[in-house]
């Protein structure tokens, strides 16, 4: 059936190969939703162009970034209903999804940025904007040894936002908001209440990220750890200042306060 599907579709997902190489020789900043963006300025990261791949828009700062693109894979995201919110207390098993709501409104906003969305999400979602993604990359001009060939990139939208910098050609990225490749890594999210849960993953995509060294250089910005995988760079070092944390309620911005609840 999945085979189906992509046969069916491929029209549809072919218009990813309009970015092939498009970046080629460049560098990126690859946006996670991180604790550690809590600690950042955002205006630090003007330089290079950037691709968030979670909910960054929310983010008080987020206009002063260099965004042409964006990404959320996530399954079948933009329906108006969802099977679970962990946002609720006590947790509940069918909600409205509010934050899709918002998201939407993002993207009929923000007509300058194409964004890379699940195809999952094509029956409810039709905007000029968006590309589709599914599974993998419908270019037979890949070789075998291409890093979508090798592994399954759509496995979370950590390999994905890495397979997408290598297919528009950018030989650099630094994640930010990654903080699963830090050590030790940090778990929870900026737009989250607190400082995070220390969560030990000393190999956390340690075979994928090995390989995808072969196509692109990759260094993961830190508070004030390290990182066991990659090359890293400490944000004092990167940024010439000092880390400092801001609350979630001092960096989301007013009007989303209550999606995240």
């Amino acid at each position: 059936m999945k085979n189906l599907i992509k046969l069916a579709s491929n029209p549809i997902l072919s218009r990813v190969k309009r970015f092939k190489n498009i970046h080629k020789g460049e560098g990126c900043y690859l946006f996670g939703d991180g604790i550690s963006i809590k600690y950042f300025d955002l205006n630090k990261f003007t330089d290079k162009i950037s691709i968030p791949c979670g909910y960054l828009f929310f983010h008080n700062d987020f206009n002063v970034l260099n965004t042409p693109y964006a990404m959320l894979i996530e399954t079948y995201f933009f329906y108006s209903l969802t099977r679970n919110n962990r946002y609720a207390d006590p947790p509940k098993k069918i909600t409205l999804n509010k934050i899709q709501k918002e998201y939407r409104k993002v993207i009929k906003q923000r007509s300058d940025i194409d964004f890379f969305v699940n195809l999952s999400n094509y029956p409810v979602l039709l905007d000029k904007n968006i590309t589709y993604l599914y599974r993998d990359l419908p270019d037979n001009s890949l070789g075998a040894d291409f890093i979508s060939n090798k592994f399954n990139c759509f496995q979370g939208s950590f390999r994905a936002q890495i397979l997408l910098a290598i297919y528009m050609g950018f030989d650099e990225a630094y994640l930010v908001g990654h903080d699963y490749t830090h050590s030790p890594a940090i778990s929870h999210h900026w737009y989250e209440k607190g400082h995070g849960v220390i969560t030990p993953m000393e190999d956390f995509n340690k075979d994928f990220l090995n390989y995808a060294k072969n196509f692109i250089n990759i260094t993961t910005i830190t508070v004030e750890s390290e990182s066991s995988n990659l090359d890293y760079i400490k944000y004092n070092d990167f940024a010439g200042t000092q880390p400092l944390y801001k609350e979630s309620s001092e960096i989301v911005e007013s009007r989303y306060s209550d999606i995240f609840i």
